[in-house]
Parts: C-alpha cells; sequence; structure tokens
C-alpha cells in the first residue's frame, strides 16, 4: 500500500508540474494576445474600420476563462496530494 502511495504522490507531483507549465504558457499567449490588440488598436485611427477583430477579443476571453480553469486543477490537485 505505502508503494501505491508514493506512486500516486509522484504523479500527482508530475500532474502539478504540468498545470504550472500549462499556466504559463497561457500567460505568454495572453500577453502577447494583448500586444496584438493594443498594436491593432492603436492603428485603428488610420483606417476607416476597427482593425480588431471581435473574435480576437473573444479569444482573449478564452485565454482568460482557460487560465482561470487551469489554476483552479492545479489548486485540486495540490489540495489532493497535502490530504494524502
Amino acid at each position: 500500500m505505502t508503494d501505491s502511495l508514493g506512486e500516486l504522490r509522484a504523479v500527482l507531483t508530475e500532474v502539478r508540474e504540468r498545470l504550472r507549465e500549462a499556466l504559463g504558457y497561457a500567460a505568454t499567449a495572453r500577453d502577447r494576445l494583448a500586444d496584438a490588440v493594443g498594436v491593432l488598436a492603436d492603428l485603428d485611427g488610420q483606417h476607416s474600420e476597427p482593425l480588431v477583430p471581435p473574435e480576437l477579443r473573444r479569444a482573449g476571453d478564452e485565454l482568460e476563462r482557460g487560465l482561470q480553469l487551469i489554476s483552479g486543477g492545479e489548486a485540486v490537485v495540490a489540495d489532493i496530494g497535502a490530504r494524502l
């Protein structure tokens, strides 16, 4: 039983590491998306039509939602690991 518990802890540790990596990648994506929206918004004044597509803003909203879900998942995995 102890060996199985150790294996489970190791798997949970690996899952937390992967979730933290995912958070980092998603945060980088959020920052780059915000930069792109900013550049396009700055150029809007030079064009008769808006350059920032609504889909780009929705993508930012979905990315933010994904970050919250990943963060929540990491917290749950951490809690499970702490209870073991």
